[in-house]
């Protein structure tokens, strides 16, 4: 075995815990790092980070850290990001030539919806050969406790849903309380729980900026069958999704979506959209309910665009699609009332795609192995990657049911042959 390492990572409190090992035999120093933007939203994609001694190299999430030497690049959807500067513009430019030049060593997306993501951004840069030989597909991990399913003797005669977002218009708690106003309506035992700090419009790329569009909304907090929690500490959420039928997540826009994993960890299955990553796991009346929704090429949701936000259309589009995800959902989730022979599948297959797909440990010995690789790599040398990690090389084997066993890659759902990628390390759960 080598020798442990120092790996510096970002100590942003959340998101790079699901991109960076929870579990290693190197030494994850967390370090803060300046948030640029800050001092201006042209620089959400570069950050410096602080100093530490004897690092071994940066494993850093979606901002480029401008002052290592040798790093690893996680991002979620674009990279750099820089929706805010022009394309070929000076900081543009300097952003690409940090993830191109041979101090950046491995570049690892989180879906191969981040992967098309990158590929679409750059389809006609000179370096996107040398990008995508830097590339490699890895999901997000979690921490799947080893706890039996809360729900299990439950006989479903009122069903729980509980929607987890801080961004309630795009992540859908539009379409969560618009659900719970239907059952209402309809007579039908459905309750809705809201974990939300109710952030809408403004800077939110999904959302309409037409005044008061979200007051109706917000008023439908109000239903008897709906309880608004605010914002809760993370055991509390996993908590109330531990004791729900659906988690909600029946987002316009969302990279992964955390919330559906840790749903799924809870053996709780997800009501979602078919949009961005969720498809890569979120799999229709198998681990949950996939509602439909109109995709462009990459796989994101196709709206009249985010020029187009204050406009009475946009509204009226967003308004719509609310109302038809909510009719949606209900029709789906009327089968699942006193059916507990129903849902106990669904759970179960929920579960199952957690530990299978998500687990820390598995991670921990995937990232272990890749940093061990870097490691050993000259600083100037261009990256080549070792076929065991390469999203494009590994030997494939044919979609099959889920069996507890790692998997290093997801199947791609825009992949016709429906494959999935095996590290050679993966051990039996």
């Amino acid at each position: 075995m080598s020798k442990a390492l120092r790996i510096a990572v970002y100590d942003d409190k959340y998101p790079t815990s699901f991109v960076t090992p929870r579990t290693s035999r190197h030494t994850i120093l967390r370090q803060r790092f300046l948030p640029l933007n800050l001092v201006s939203s042209k620089l959400e994609g570069v950050t410096l980070i602080e100093p530490a001694l004897s690092v071994d190299m940066v494993h850093a999430f979606n901002r480029i850290p401008v002052n290592s030497s040798k790093y690893i690049m996680s991002f979620e959807s674009h990279l750099p990001r820089q929706f805010a500067l022009r394309k070929r513009g000076l900081v543009a430019r300097y952003l690409m030539s940090r993830i191109t030049n041979p101090g950046c060593r491995r570049i690892i997306a989180l879906s191969h919806f981040a992967r098309r993501s990158l590929l679409a951004q750059h389809s006609d840069h000179p370096d996107l050969d040398l990008l995508t030989k830097k590339l490699l597909v890895r999901h997000p991990n979690i921490v799947v406790p080893a706890t039996k399913d809360a729900m299990a003797q439950d006989v479903a005669e009122e069903l729980v849903l509980t929607f987890i977002g801080a961004h309630f218009g795009r992540k859908g708690g539009c379409v969560a309380v618009k659900i719970a106003e239907k059952a209402a309506e309809q007579n039908l035992p459905i309750r809705v729980n809201i974990v939300s700090s109710l952030q809408v419009g403004g800077h939110i790329w999904t959302d309409p900026t037409s005044p008061g569009f979200f007051d109706p909304y917000i008023k439908l907090l109000e239903l008897p069958n709906v309880r608004h929690h605010g914002v809760l500490p993370n055991q509390e959420v996993r908590q109330l999704l531990r004791n729900s039928h659906f988690g909600v997540l029946a987002t316009f826009g969302d990279t992964f979506g955390y919330s559906a994993l840790e749903s799924m960890s809870e053996h709780t299955p997800v009501l979602g959209t078919k949009v961005c990553a969720l498809p890569e796991f979120l799999e229709d009346g198998v681990n949950g309910i996939s509602l439909p929704v109109e995709l462009d090429d990459t796989g994101d949701w196709s709206s009249p665009g985010y020029d187009a936000r204050g406009e009475a259309k946009y509204a009226r589009y967003f308004r719509d699609e609310v109302e038809r995800l909510a009719s949606l959902a209900i029709e789906r989730l009327r089968p699942y009332i006193g059916q507990p022979a129903l849902m106990a599948p669904l759970r179960r297959e929920a579960r199952r795609t957690a530990e299978v797909m998500f687990a820390a440990e598995p991670a921990g010995a995937f990232f272990d192995a890749l940093y061990d690789r870097v490691a050993v790599e000259k600083a100037r040398q261009p990256a080549q990657i070792d076929p065991a990690l390469d999203v494009s090389s590994p030997q494939s084997l044919p979609l099959e049911p889920l069996k507890p066993v790692s998997l290093s890659f997801a199947p791609d759902p825009q992949n016709a042959m429906g494959q999935v990628h095996r590290i050679p390390t993966a051990s039996a759960a």
